[in-house]
C-alpha cells in the first residue's frame, strides 16, 4: 500500500482503536510529528515504525509488508548520501546554520543598499571604513555559509551541478567584496567595471543554480520550482547588464524562497531519519 491510502489506513484504525495521536506515538515510541505527517500522506515509514504502529492497532503488518518495503526503496532514493544518522546529524545542523545565514544575510542587504547608495552615489561612507569594513564581512560570511548549504543540499539529492554551482557563486562574490573593500584605499579599476563583470559572471552562475533547483522540484515540491524560476529569471537580468536592476528585484523573493527552501530540505532529512 502507497501513500496516501496508507496514512488514510493508519488514521482509520487509529480511530477505531479510539486513540488520539498523542496516545498513538507513546505507545509507539514515536514523535507526534511523524505520525502527523505519515497520516497526512506526507511521508512513507520505514517498515520497522510500520511494524510497531500496526502492533499497536492490532492489524497484521505482514498484509502490508512488501509494499512498505517497496516504497521505502524509492524513498531512500530521495537522499541516497544519507547512509547513517551520524551523517544524516551533519546534514541537519549544517543546513540549520545555513538557513539562519541565510536570514541574516537576507536582512542585512537591506542595509548594504543604503550603506552602497551612501558611498557610490552621494560620496558619503556613512559607517566609516572599518564600519563599512565590518559590514561587508559578516554579509560575506553569512552568504558563504547560505549558499553552503545549497552545496549540502547537492550532496543529499547527488546533483553535482547544484555543488558546482553553489561553489562558483561563493568564489564570484568572495572575489567581489574583497575588492569592494580594497577599493576603499586603492581602486586598481573602475569599480563600474567591476560590478559589470560580478554582474555577468554571478548571473550565469545563478542560471545554473536555478536550473538544478528545478532538478531536485519532485522531491522537495512546488517551493523549489518557483524558487528555481525566480533565481533563473533573476540571473538571466543580472546577463544581460543594463537590466540588472530587474535582477535585484526578482532576486529579493528568490533569496527569501531559497532560505525557506533550506529550511524545508532540513527538515525532511530530520523526518526521514525519524521515520
Amino acid at each position: 500500500m502507497r501513500q496516501p491510502e496508507l496514512g488514510q489506513k493508519i488514521q482509520e484504525l487509529r480511530k477505531q482503536k479510539g486513540l488520539t495521536q498523542e496516545e498513538l506515538v507513546d505507545l509507539c515510541n514515536i514523535n507526534v510529528r511523524t505520525i502527523q505527517r505519515i497520516e497526512a500522506g506526507e511521508v512513507t515509514p520505514r517498515s520497522y515504525t510500520l511494524k510497531s504502529i500496526f502492533n499497536v492497532l492490532d492489524f497484521d503488518f505482514n498484509e502490508l509488508k512488501t509494499a512498505s518495503e517497496t516504497d521505502t526503496k524509492n524513498n531512500n532514493s530521495i537522499f541516497p548520501e544519507i547512509i547513517n544518522s551520524r551523517q544524516a546529524a551533519f546534514f541537519q545542523t549544517h543546513l540549520n546554520i545555513a538557513w539562519i545565514c541565510g536570514l541574516i544575510y537576507f536582512l542585512t542587504g537591506f542595509v548594504e543598499f543604503a550603506v552602497d547608495y551612501a558611498r557610490f552615489y552621494e560620496e558619503d561612507l556613512i559607517l566609516g571604513k572599518g564600519g563599512y569594513i565590518s559590514l561587508k564581512f559578516i554579509i560575506l560570511a553569512c552568504y558563504m555559509y547560505f549558499i553552503h548549504g545549497f552545496y549540502i543540499v547537492g550532496k543529499i539529492f547527488n546533483e553535482y551541478l547544484l555543488k558546482i554551482a553553489a561553489l562558483a557563486l561563493i568564489v564570484i562574490n568572495v572575489v567581489f567584496y574583497l575588492y569592494d573593500m580594497i577599493s576603499l584605499y586603492h581602486e586598481l579599476f573602475y569599480i563600474e567595471y567591476v560590478v559589470l563583470i560580478h554582474s555577468l559572471f554571478y548571473g550565469l552562475a545563478g542560471l545554473l543554480f536555478g536550473f538544478v533547483l528545478l532538478r531536485i522540484a519532485p522531491s522537495t515540491g512546488k517551493l523549489a520550482t518557483v524558487t528555481g524560476g525566480l533565481k533563473i529569471a533573476s540571473s538571466f537580468f543580472f546577463v544581460t547588464i543594463f537590466l540588472v536592476w530587474l535582477g535585484y528585484l526578482f532576486l529579493i523573493p528568490a533569496v527569501f524562497l531559497q532560505i525557506v527552501l533550506l529550511y524545508k530540505i532540513r527538515e525532511l532529512v530530520k523526518e526521514k531519519c525519524q521515520a
